[in-house]
């Protein structure tokens, strides 16, 4: 097996391990102030220490414009996330994130005036066919997901693709990513400090202590800019189509190891929901 397709695997499992540990903070009703806080403080360090080399840009405007951009998305997707992981099950949430895709692709398109490729429309199709899919109801029965969580997984879709949005104009303004995303992890940890500041004599709703939560947020940060580094080692050497269809396996381990440690489980229409997101994000990153 080539070295970049099991480095692409590493950061799907990576990614997916993640996605877990955001379940397992919903699923003993920790607060999202504390986990963001481990984890943006963790991912501070983490970009901080491979910017090293380029100390004078923290200097720059731009950078600090740009990563405000970023850490909105960021920040903003990220809680939108984990609430809906509140309200629904996590395979079907990680494949609906992953619809931003759609968002960022569409309006690229309008701002360069390219046509869509016929795998693009596909992958596009495939996505919307998805949302239709899990707001049907199969012989009078009710919805397989609630209003509630669908709003919240729009409205994380949307804030997740101005994240990857501003991540791409970064690129194309050609910014250094790792002071970009040193500084967005920044600003999102300072938010987060204050905002656990704000909250100190809140009533603690959680299954578990604050620090354990904490503690959490920080595994976080630290598997997700583990899959992150894996991920670009992987596109580095290999073709960008089949890493990126290979890391999009990350929702496939999200699935299986929230069934394994939650019990979670798909009915009829969420499974078809999430092989039609599944089929959109592939046929989206082959083209």
């Amino acid at each position: 097996m080539e070295l970049y397709i099991i480095e692409a695997l590493l950061g799907a499992l990576m990614f997916g391990i993640g996605a877990l540990i955001f379940k397992w903070n919903t699923h003993n009703f920790g607060d999202e102030v504390y986990f963001f806080l481990g984890l943006y403080i963790v991912g501070t360090l983490c970009f901080a220490a491979g910017a090293t080399d380029h100390l004078s840009a923290f200097k720059e405007p731009i950078y600090h414009f740009m990563a405000s951009v970023v850490a909105l998305g960021s920040a903003g997707g990220n809680y939108a996330f984990s609430h809906g992981l509140r309200r629904g099950p996590a395979g079907l949430s990680s494949a609906f994130a992953k619809a931003n895709v759609v968002i960022v692709i569409s309006i690229s398109s309008i701002y360069y005036q390219e046509k869509l490729t016929v795998l693009e429309l596909l992958g596009i199709c495939s996505f919307v066919s998805a949302m239709l899919v899990v707001n049907l109801r199969m012989r009078h029965s009710t919805k397989s997901v609630s209003s509630v969580w669908f709003l919240i997984m729009v409205v994380a879709m949307f804030l997740i693709a101005f994240r990857n949005g501003g991540l791409k104009i970064a690129n194309e303004l050609d910014l250094n990513s790792s002071v970009v995303l040193a500084l967005t992890y920044g600003y999102c940890a300072l938010f987060f400090i204050v905002s656990s500041f704000v909250k100190r004599n809140v009533p603690w709703p959680g299954k578990v202590s604050k620090l354990k939560v904490v503690f959490m947020g920080c595994m976080t940060g630290i598997v997700s800019y583990a899959g992150l580094y894996f991920y670009v080692a992987a596109l580095k050497t290999g073709p960008g189509s089949v890493v990126v269809t290979v890391f999009s396996l990350d929702m496939f381990f999200l699935l299986l190891m929230s069934y394994i440690f939650f019990g979670e489980r798909l009915n009829f229409n969420q499974k078809i929901g999430f092989i039609l997101s599944a089929l959109g994000f592939i046929l989206i990153g082959i083209n």
